[in-house]
């Protein structure tokens, strides 16, 4: 089923103060928290700013008022940590790195990989975005209208295969099935369930899955570590230097120290998890709704022969296909692939749209939420990249659409995730239409990310 109706005009952003805080039953806020969390959202969540839960041991709140998660994610955001069930879900495979350190360690490591993903060195990777894209099309010239694809497996490969070369250039072969049969059955283990949140039970059941979760990357670790080890030896001559080396060679300005092997390696994974999957969902949501609104694919087929002339698309084209771009962050609203962030949790009391916060309680934000809240955008269910033009962005509330985060910890590979995402779709949207296969059934599924329940079949024809 699909939750995007047609088309229409897209007003302004809603004015008015957001409705107070609802109370929410507390295994019903439970189920907000599972993997398919979508279906427990009622029409009322998607109207208040906050929703509290009082349960026996912790209090919890989901925000969706902006001057609240300002306040979680920037302002007072030391007092709001990554919360304990995060370290025990994600801590056995992802160790250390980005998304769970704290403190001066996250800020080290944070100055450490900038370089890493700054404006010049995304350039030097976009020929191999559009090379990999190109791969992808050739194959799909041969497949025919006859044989339809799974789109998301093939986003998946796609980006998979263009963060292995970014990252590990000539060894990429050898590591990229490893990392992508890992990191599936890690999330098959450690998905979160209700035992998370259960008082006494959650943290016994949670060790259980990160020992199985440990496991499970053993064969990445050795592989990895055995790159590492042979790249802190030093550089093979004539070898240009990837993400992997510039990682080792980094050194944080303040302190002049670099990070170890353990502390390389947990940083490989964040940035090969996370700088893949998520980009590939949001290119397979994008397909479908290009699929379900031909009038704004033939705008940007528009640009893009107006643009690009008939040619692949260049690093420097990027900024000029600005409706390409509004396209993805409209899908990006309505189908987040990080639809809830991190949890976070308050170390002290503090204060929140008025509303007490005891220490230790649960704070979740949830883009999924935010990005179809009746307070904040007008047909808020419908699709319409009109919504990012310059003119419709500039009165939106900057915390409304949190597609990569916010604050100090927002995504540090934003910009390679949309420089990616911008490439790969104009190199085969150019030259290919995808619909979806006659009766074949669409429904968000959220897992870690947010995935399509029954897949995305769909077919693949030549543009006239």
């Amino acid at each position: 089923m699909s939750t995007v109706a047609a088309p229409s005009s897209i007003g302004p952003v809603l004015a008015g103060p957001v409705p107070p805080a609802k109370r929410l039953p507390f295994f019903k806020y439970l189920r907000t928290v599972r993997r398919n969390f979508i279906e427990a959202l009622d029409e009322g969540m998607y109207r208040q700013g906050v929703i509290v839960q009082r349960s026996v041991g912790r209090h919890s709140f989901i925000v969706s008022d902006p001057a609240g998660i300002r306040r979680v994610l920037l302002d007072n955001a030391a007092n709001y940590p990554k919360a304990d069930v995060e370290h025990r879900i994600l801590g056995p495979g992802m160790g250390n790195g980005l998304i769970l350190s704290e403190g001066e360690t996250w800020r080290a490591h944070r100055r450490i990989m900038a370089p890493a993903f700054d404006h010049r060195t995304v350039e030097r990777y976009a020929p191999v975005m559009v090379d990999a894209a190109r791969g992808v099309a050739e194959r799909w010239e041969k497949v025919g209208v006859s044989q339809p694809v799974e789109a998301g497996a093939e986003m998946m490969r796609l980006t998979l295969e263009i963060i292995s070369r970014s990252m590990f250039a000539a060894d990429s072969e050898s590591i990229r099935e490893i990392v992508s049969e890992g990191s599936d059955r890690y999330q098959d283990v450690m998905m979160v369930g209700l035992l998370e949140f259960v008082p006494g039970l959650g943290r016994l059941w949670s060790a259980w899955k990160g020992v199985r979760g440990r496991a499970i990357m053993r064969d990445f670790d050795r592989a990895v570590f055995s790159l590492i080890d042979q790249r802190m030896r030093g550089p093979v001559p004539g070898r240009t230097p990837d993400l992997l080396d510039r990682l080792i060679e980094s050194r944080d300005e303040h302190s002049g120290t670099g990070m170890t092997a353990r502390e390389v390696r947990d940083q490989v994974l964040t940035i090969f998890v996370a700088g893949h999957e998520t980009t590939a969902l949001a290119l397979m949501w994008t397909w479908y709704l290009l699929a379900m609104h031909p009038e704004h694919e033939e705008r940007m087929h528009a640009e893009l022969e107006e643009v690009l002339g008939g040619r692949e698309p260049r690093w420097d084209d990027v900024p000029r296909l600005g409706y390409t771009k509004m396209v993805l962050q409209e899908s990006m609203r309505l189908y987040p692939p990080v639809h809830t962030l991190a949890f976070r949790q308050a170390l002290e009391e503090d204060t929140l749209c008025g509303l007490r916060i005891p220490k230790r309680s649960l704070i979740t934000i949830m883009p999924w939420l935010l990005h179809r809240h009746r307070s904040y955008w007008r047909d808020p269910d419908r699709f319409d990249p009109e919504r990012f033009s310059p003119a419709a962005s500039a009165g939106r509330d900057r915390l409304v659409y949190l597609p990569f985060g916010f604050g100090p910890r927002i995504c540090i590979g934003a910009s390679f995730a949309m420089t990616e995402a911008v490439l790969i779709l104009a190199s085969l949207a150019r030259r290919f239409r995808l619909r979806l296969v006659p009766g074949h059934r669409v429904e968000p599924l959220a897992q870690f990310t947010l995935k399509a329940r029954h897949g995305m079949w769909m077919t693949v024809a030549p543009r006239d």
